[in-house]
C-alpha cells in the first residue's frame, strides 16, 4: 500500500509539473527583438549580406515592402529577398557616410512564438558630404524559430516623402 501511495503521489507530481506552464520573460523577449532589429539595420547599413540576411526567417513566407520616394517594392520569399539584399550590398555607397540611426517609440506586442512590432526611425547621414536626415515608420512581424526571433515581415514607410501629410503623426 505504502509502495502505491508513493508511486502515486511521484506520479502526480510529474503530471502537475508538466502541465506548469513556462515562465516568459517578457522584458527578455523584447530585448532579444530589440536586438535582432538593431543588428539588422547594422548589417544593412554595413552591406553586411550574411548578417542582414541571418535576421530573417529562410522560408518562402518572409516578405519584405517599402514605401517612399522611389515608389513600392514588394519582395516575397527568402530568395528573392536573398536577391534584393545581395544587389544592395554590391552597390556602390561611397557617397554615403556617418550613419547615426535612432529607432524610438517601441512598441512591441509578443504572443507566444510571434511579435508585432512597430517604432519610429530616425536616420541622420551624409551624402557627398552633406548631412541628411530619414524618417521612417518601421513594422516587423516576428517568429521565435529555435530560441531565435527571425523577421517574417519587414515593412519601412519613408516618411521625408510624405512628411507634410503626416505631420506630428505616430504610432
Amino acid at each position: 500500500m505504502k509502495k502505491s501511495f508513493l508511486f502515486i503521489f511521484i506520479a502526480m507530481l510529474f503530471v502537475i509539473s508538466g502541465c506548469s506552464k513556462k515562465s516568459v520573460d517578457i522584458d527578455a523577449e523584447k530585448a532579444a527583438i530589440k536586438k535582432v532589429l538593431i543588428n539588422e539595420t547594422s548589417a544593412y547599413l554595413k552591406q553586411d549580406l550574411v548578417a542582414v540576411l541571418d535576421a530573417f526567417v529562410q522560408e518562402e513566407k518572409a516578405i519584405y515592402i517599402s514605401v517612399g520616394s522611389q515608389g513600392y517594392r514588394e519582395i516575397i520569399g527568402f530568395e528573392d529577398i536573398t536577391k534584393y539584399f545581395r544587389a544592395s550590398t554590391q552597390s556602390d555607397w561611397s557617397a554615403y557616410s556617418d550613419y547615426k540611426v535612432e529607432k524610438s517609440n517601441w512598441n512591441i506586442n509578443i504572443s507566444g512564438n510571434n511579435a508585432m512590432v512597430y517604432f519610429n526611425q530616425t536616420m541622420h547621414f551624409k551624402m557627398n558630404g552633406e548631412p541628411m536626415d530619414t524618417h521612417s515608420k518601421e513594422i516587423r512581424f516576428m517568429e521565435k524559430i529555435k530560441g531565435d526571433w527571425k523577421i517574417v515581415m519587414l515593412a519601412w514607410i519613408d516618411m521625408s516623402f510624405f512628411e507634410k501629410d503626416v505631420e506630428g503623426k505616430t504610432f
